[in-house]
């Protein structure tokens, strides 16, 4: 027994290590492209209402908290919370709770990182409106990983015309080139989650007087196959099979993923 654990502690620090010398990947500033208009609905699934019920407003989802063995620091930013996926967790760093900054993957049974990614570059639009800009750092906010692709969103928390309506992304990347694939319409995702549903992505986004609304992104190209309105902002979506569960702002909406 006493060998065995030996063995874990030379793994785990050999995992240590290896977090001190990983180096991320700071990505070429995106393209900040316009907002989604008028939606065509397109593909073989669409969003449709199930059920709507309106509750008290709440004060948001609470950031997650991070794994014990987290690496409190990283590129001399702080950690903020985690983003898990079976299997795997995301550790996200910045300054503080409104900037954060990189992605780092992780395995939960190892320790071991994976890989990082820098978005300092995704963080301001070209446009910000005067007086804005401390409103405006568009940081991480959640990740998935599927298929050999990081699917990323970005965005700030206020209004649209803060960062002239070039806000709240879907960004793809290939994990074996590190390389974007796509990048999303504008105004399609600052929900604090999204979700992979197949061949598709079920985003959300809305802020205060803006409309409000879960989009359907083709995971190929992540362009806009429908989208539907619901009451308030969205906060935050789940899954469960093929029901949607979305607590906006207000609300406690049910959705469906159906045929065309």
């Amino acid at each position: 027994m006493r060998g065995g654990v030996l063995v874990l502690a030379i793994l785990l620090a050999a995992g240590a290590a290896g977090a001190s010398d990983l180096r991320p990947t700071v990505l070429p500033r995106p393209a900040f492209g316009p907002p989604v208009t008028g939606v065509t609905p397109s593909g073989p699934l669409r969003l449709a209402l199930v059920s709507s019920r309106a509750r008290e407003p709440g004060q948001g989802p609470a950031w997650p908290a991070a794994p014990a063995w987290a690496a409190e620091s990283f590129q001399g930013a702080r950690l903020l919370t985690a983003i898990r996926q079976t299997g795997k967790v995301f550790l996200v760093y910045g300054v503080d709770f409104a900037s954060a900054r990189y992605l780092v993957a992780a395995n939960p049974r190892t320790q071991r990182l994976r890989y990082a990614f820098d978005f300092v570059n995704y963080a301001y639009a070209p446009e910000i409106a005067p007086g804005d800009r401390e409103f405006v750092y568009q940081q991480l906010v959640w990740a998935r990983e599927a298929d050999g692709v990081l699917y990323v969103e970005t965005a700030h928390s206020t209004y649209a015309r803060s960062s002239g309506a070039r806000n709240a992304y879907v960004t793809a990347i290939d994990l074996r080139t590190s390389r974007v694939i796509w990048r999303s319409p504008a105004l399609v995702a600052n929900a604090r989650t999204f979700v992979l549903a197949g061949d598709v992505l079920v985003t959300g986004y809305g802020f205060t007087a803006e409309p409000d609304y879960l989009y359907l992104l083709d995971r190929r190209t992540g362009s806009v196959l429908d989208r539907l309105a619901v009451p308030t902002g969205p906060e935050r979506i789940s899954r469960r099979g093929d029901r949607l569960l979305v607590s906006t702002y207000d609300h406690e909406v049910v959705a469906e993923l159906r045929p065309r």
